[in-house]
């Protein structure tokens, strides 16, 4: 079996380097276990914790929007979620238009399920993240602590799949016990990607040139830098993968013919400070700057799939 790959580099997937996320459905009524495993692991795997019809009426939502704008094939079935060649659509921003996504993550069993294993009212960040990943792409390593330190540290993110998202597709890889390195949190983790000292300087880091919110764009390195393993599974629609805004986590590279869809909601205890960046009717998100660099780098990735297409 070839090696999984991220960000265009296999990874190391030997026991010590690579392997399963821990599941841990069988504790969900156990809100001390649970906190146990969130403080030792960062992470917490469930599987089916979402109500399956929400999940898929998201899901068809999500990609009757994807049809109409021409990145899906139309000769296959919608739900499938078929990419249509050159399809372009990466970390889509927020959409209002997606009320049912909206219903999934900020109502139901999500909220209850934080307000369990957190001890109080929860509040969900208003913006949503949509995570929709064409064929061949995936995301750097990166906390999310970057992109959301102006509030609460005790936030918590959840990835959750709109259908299944098998290895193949590209899922979310998490670098167990990450939350608790010393040196990513006092020195990386403190940088804020809206400040512009830190995402205009471009970074060198394992061997690659980049800039932005990613720790590294080479994530076998890192799983060198710090020996801990990278972990992922197979998921299913239902699924939910909460996580430290401290764990540091990516993809495999989506190696699918299928636009790969997920979402992220944030979630925190109402009586804590929240990042105001992310609240509100209308939340501001990142800087001017930092948009247009966003921006920017999506166009350069459409334009050179683009050009690799007019070349084959």
């Amino acid at each position: 079996m070839a090696p999984p790959v991220s960000l265009g580099i296999a990874l190391d997937d030997s026991p010590s380097a690579f392997g399963e996320l821990r599941d841990s459905t069988s504790a969900l009524g156990d809100s001390a276990e649970l906190e146990r495993r969130l403080d030792d692991d960062g992470y917490l795997w469930i599987r089916s914790l979402l109500d399956l019809e929400w999940v898929l009426d998201a899901r068809r939502q999500v990609v009757e929007w994807l049809a109409a704008q021409g990145n899906l094939d139309a000769g296959r079935p919608i739900m499938d979620a078929y990419a249509a060649p050159n399809a372009t659509t990466a970390f889509t921003a927020e959409e209002r238009r997606f009320p049912l996504v909206r219903r999934l993550l900020h109502t139901g069993r999500l909220i209850e399920f934080y307000a369990k294993l957190l001890g109080g009212e929860i509040r969900a960040l208003d913006y949503i993240w949509m995570r929709l990943m064409s064929p061949g792409q995936a995301s750097g390593p990166h906390c999310d602590i970057v992109y959301m330190n102006r509030g609460t540290t005790k936030l918590y993110t959840s990835w959750v799949p709109l259908g299944a998202v098998p290895r193949e597709s590209g899922p979310l890889i998490v670098m167990e016990r990450s939350h608790r390195l010393t040196d990513l949190r006092d020195g990386y983790g403190r940088m804020d990607i809206d400040e512009g000292r830190n995402w205009t300087k471009l970074r060198f880091r394992h061997g690659r040139l980049f800039r932005g919110g990613d720790y590294s764009r080479n994530p076998r390195a890192v799983q060198r830098q710090f020996g801990l393993r990278w972990l992922t599974a197979d998921f299913a629609a239902g699924d939910v993968v909460m996580l430290s805004v401290y764990t540091l986590h990516g993809s495999l590279d989506n190696l699918s013919d299928r636009i790969r869809l997920s979402v992220d909601g944030r979630y925190q205890l109402a009586s804590e400070a929240a990042d105001e960046r992310w609240v509100g009717e209308h939340p501001a998100g990142h800087s001017e700057g930092q948009s247009r660099m966003l921006r920017a780098r999506r166009w350069r990735r459409g334009h050179a799939r683009q050009a690799a297409a007019t070349r084959t």
